[in-house]
């Protein structure tokens, strides 16, 4: 079979997209699961799509191949180009340039060529049935080809109603009768900054993209003004995933997804209510907050981990259960929600550190309030500030806390473990810099022990 740089399936270059340039540098024998020729198709696409981005380099294993996007020189994402390359059928191409032709306003309808009414108004819609396009189609497009390339009046039907739902047509009943028209199109004059920026920033930033594909040449040089400090792109290809998630959220469903497993070719599927989607500020991963009636718990599930998804069926207790993850996000710093899942436990653990600053340093005071998400920091003193937290994993706020290490003046958790630790890393920081010092001062060696 010949090779084709059209994707039938979405998933499997995702996966190859993850591997590439996520989840780590893999020659071709690491990639389990996948046949050789799978393989080479799929990294023939990602040269294709992503030329210019695609690296490799040799070492004791063989040939590793990766992407490398460096977004300090990249104005727009490169990712959103794999949504862009659907495969399709001769038909489908065909169906597609004769339908937007025929419900095209200002065209003469050659069915009434005869009539005073021939000329039609350019801003009227054109509203044709079924029929009325079928015919059409038979006598004017394809009057000069055999019978065998006639579209099926199913095929027709069908197609009608997938750009009904993409939004590229509209119909109307009108008695018995339904009607087709196309959907004006969207003036984007006055909107080229803003597609600019919500392609690169939003979590659906692919819908921003295909409108900034519309837009001219000339105009979309002139809109590429912005540059981010942290441009978090690989978030992008679970685009379809979360519009998937917020059409499920907004119509309160179920969400069925299968899930990899970490480190293994394997796949759970999970059946779970979506409540939120969170996004981190370090490395831009996103997690899907939701509900798993099943266990009767709430979890967070990676997106780079969801391998296939779809909308399920309506739940009845949404409200309730949103109700409730609403009072559990007072105490999420990450996306930890509980210790034990399978005794419902909502137990929390008490952080306390206070932080030192000089006159000069008012910005360290600033920079807490701005952090503290969902904590609480009260001012001790002109040049000390106190952080509280009541939290379900003390572990994910460690590595924060230890941002304010050298200011820092006391520190400690209600799991006796967590303070331990975070005193001992002090301790071997102060030994890797200083292996001849003494040990900290008795009573952080009193805390430790």
């Amino acid at each position: 079979m010949a090779y084709s740089e059209l994707l039938k399936n979405l998933d499997t270059l995702r996966t190859y997209i993850r591997s590439f340039y996520i989840y780590g540098f893999k020659t071709r024998d690491k990639f389990l699961g996948k046949s050789s020729r799978t393989y080479d198709d799929e990294k023939r696409r990602l040269e294709n799509y992503l030329d210019g981005y695609m690296a490799f380099r040799q070492n004791e294993n063989g040939k590793v191949t990766f992407l490398s996007i460096d977004s300090r020189h990249t104005a727009h994402n490169p990712l959103y180009k794999i949504f862009k390359a659907k495969s399709f059928t001769a038909m489908d191409i065909s169906l597609h340039f004769m339908l937007m032709d025929i419900l095209s306003a200002g065209k003469k309808n050659p069915a009434e060529s005869d009539s005073r009414h021939a000329e039609l108004d350019s801003a009227s819609p054109i509203k044709k049935t079924l029929n009325q396009i079928l015919d059409e189609i038979n006598s004017v497009y394809l009057n000069d080809f055999s019978s065998n390339a006639m579209p099926e009046e199913s095929t027709v039907r069908k197609k009608l109603k997938e750009y009904e739902e993409l939004g590229l047509i509209c119909s109307e009943k009108i008695g018995k009768t339904m009607l087709y028209f196309r959907n004006p199109e969207t003036d984007l004059s006055g909107m080229e900054d803003a597609l600019s920026f919500f392609s690169e920033n939003a979590c659906c930033g692919v819908v921003g993209n295909f409108l900034y594909d519309k837009l001219p040449f000339e105009i979309q040089k002139e809109s590429e003004v912005f540059q981010f400090k942290h441009h978090y792109i690989t978030s992008s290809i679970e685009s379809d995933f979360v519009a998937l998630v917020f059409a499920a959220i907004r119509e309160h469903r179920y969400i069925v997804i299968e899930q990899k497993k970490t480190k293994s070719i394997r796949t759970i599927k999970n059946e779970v209510v979506p409540l939120m989607i969170y996004q981190s500020t370090q490395d831009g991963r996103m997690y899907l907050m939701a509900y798993r009636p099943h266990g009767k718990y709430f979890l967070a599930l990676r997106f780079d981990y969801i391998v296939s998804m779809k909308v399920g069926e309506f739940y009845e207790g949404f409200e309730q259960k949103r109700a409730e993850f609403e009072n559990l996000r007072k105490h999420i710093w990450g996306v930890a929600l509980k210790q034990n899942k399978r005794h419902n436990d909502t137990a929390t653990t008490h952080v306390s550190f206070k932080v030192h600053f000089d006159d000069d340093e008012k910005f360290i005071y600033q920079r807490l309030l701005r952090e503290k998400r969902c904590g609480k920091v009260s001012l001790l003193d002109e040049n000390t500030a106190q952080f509280d937290a009541d939290i379900f994993d003390a572990m994910e706020i460690i590595p924060w806390a230890r941002t304010f290490i050298c200011r820092i003046s006391d520190f400690q958790c209600a799991d006796i473990g967590i303070t331990r630790r975070f005193y001992a890393d002090i301790r071997k920081m102060k030994n890797l810099y200083f292996p001849e010092a003494d040990s900290l001062n008795n009573e952080e060696n009193n805390v430790i022990q």
